[in-house]
């Protein structure tokens, strides 16, 4: 650069002209550059983005209890060991967000989950005010429906990160049932929650096509004492944008909830937990 100074500074004193040329010249080379590195560091769409994949479900656990309002209290009844109740999953997950600007947005989701057990019971229990007695074969399942909905303020948001508060509702419609055709015995209840969330989200990218994010989403809650009971859902994952408008991604899952459920004439109790890895495709306009 002293040496290109050092020769413009001569050829001023020898030809004015020559000298606007070359700083012309040396000044259209230095846009070019620039404009070629903006180029490849073109910043690809983000405005709205849908993410759809498989999630696969392991390690489900389920404690459940349902009474009779005006009966007796029911038996604690684990899904698993007590019913033969599956604890895998494969199902379809949708994932989205849309940004207004790039400080809010709003986040949603959907995906269900359905369980089945079949077993013949080593203990009898009471459920819903109904006794099913030992050695009673009994069909059982467990399905959650799980709608989100989310706000989200950036608090922080450049051209590597990304943080930020939401809030938002986590709609669950869960389901709870155990038919003994033999005694024609069966009682299944059914509960839809529509639960208040919090939580805080982040994100940063490696490059311009990879990156990585985390999402999590809590609540407590005590409505009336007819909805009690707390959430924790967490998301971590990386994804690589593949094309310009498509990406490929992958992530963990981790949720649990605690929920008591009040009806008119019976009450669920429910813990419920499980790991899930989510592999999806993503576009992006």
């Amino acid at each position: 650069m002293p040496r290109f100074a050092a020769q413009l500074a001569l050829m001023k004193r020898k030809d004015p002209r020559r000298a606007l040329f070359a700083a012309s010249l040396a000044a259209t080379l230095a846009f070019a550059c620039a404009s070629r590195a903006e180029a490849q560091e073109e910043k690809l769409p983000d405005r709205f983005g849908l993410r759809l994949g498989g999630y696969s479900v392991s390690n489900a656990d389920t404690i459940a209890r349902l009474d009779a309002n005006n009966g007796p209290v029911g038996t604690y009844v684990d899904f698993r060991d007590t019913l033969g109740g599956e604890n895998t999953a494969k199902v379809f997950r949708l994932d989205g967000l849309y940004r207004f600007n790039e400080h809010h947005s709003l986040g949603f989701a959907w995906y269900d989950l359905n369980f089945k057990g079949s077993r013949v019971l080593s203990e009898s229990i009471e459920w819903g005010g109904q006794t099913y007695p030992v050695n009673t074969q009994v069909d059982s399942k467990l399905k959650f429906d799980v709608y989100k909905l989310a706000y989200q303020y950036s608090l922080l948001h450049n051209e590597e990160a990304e943080l930020g508060a939401l809030f938002g509702l986590h709609v669950m419609r869960v389901s709870a049932g155990i038919n003994a055709s033999g005694i024609s015995q069966s009682q299944t209840e059914s509960a839809t929650a529509p639960l208040p969330v919090w939580g805080f989200f982040a994100g940063y990218k490696f490059s311009p096509r990879l990156s990585a994010y985390y999402n999590y989403q809590v609540f407590n809650i005590n409505y009336q004492d007819r909805f009690v009971g707390g959430l924790q859902d967490f998301v971590i994952g990386l994804e690589y944008r593949l094309f310009r408008n498509f990406a490929l991604g992958t992530a963990y899952n981790r949720f649990a909830l605690h929920l008591k459920a009040k009806a008119d004439t019976t009450t669920l109790y429910l813990d419920s937990s499980w790991n899930g890895a989510m592999l999806y495709g993503a576009v992006y306009f």
